[in-house]
């Protein structure tokens, strides 16, 4: 399906159409959902937050001025929202969802090879970002895979932009170490 500019969406249900909300929710559910997954580690969890996000985007749509794009406040409030349930929960750690999309169609051996490459790769990050701190692993998320700006991560993140290209930084850094560690770990339990 392909979707409409967002503010078609708001001004819609602004003048009461809830369907449209609901293609405005359809849109981004994935990203939203991915972005809590992450930063919560569980998927239940992430599906709570997800959902309890889009209500209180829902409650204040009325309140969102288009001063930024609708995706950046969105992600804010799913932030927001994640960090919150970290609080009560005390659980500091992070998953990947996925890195990348891999066919299921192998039908070559040469296919196959690069099918297993890319899996152990998407297992070598997703378990390296588990080592991350969750702010650290929200920036990475945002700015490589969500292709955020770093003012639009200011925004979400409510952080200065030193504090951002930091949190960048600090997170490459932690994921190449962690990655570097459970590659040598593994190669140890191989011999």
């Amino acid at each position: 399906m392909r979707f409409r500019e967002d503010y078609y969406y708001i001004d819609k249900t602004l003048a009461g159409d809830l369907n449209a909300y609901g293609l405005l929710v359809q849109k981004h559910e994935k990203v939203a959902f991915t972005l809590a997954k992450r930063i919560l580690k569980n998927k239940e969890e992430a599906e709570e937050a997800t959902q309890d996000a889009f209500l209180k985007a829902y409650q204040s749509l009325s309140s969102f001025k288009g001063n930024s794009k609708f995706t950046t406040w969105l992600y804010k409030i799913i932030y927001n929202e994640a960090l919150g349930r970290i609080r009560k929960n005390k659980e500091t750690t992070i998953e990947l969802d996925s890195v990348c999309e891999i066919s299921s169609d192998t039908t070559t051996y040469l296919d196959g090879l690069r099918t297993l490459q890319l899996l152990e790769r998407r297992s070598l990050i997703q378990k390296g970002l588990e080592a991350l701190k969750p702010k650290e692993a929200a920036a990475l998320t945002l700015f490589y895979l969500e292709e955020q700006s770093i003012k639009e991560i200011e925004v979400i993140m409510n952080l200065s932009s030193s504090n951002i290209k930091i949190l960048l930084h600090r997170g490459r850094k932690s994921l190449l170490e962690a990655i570097q560690q459970l590659t040598n770990s593994e190669l140890i339990h191989l011999l």
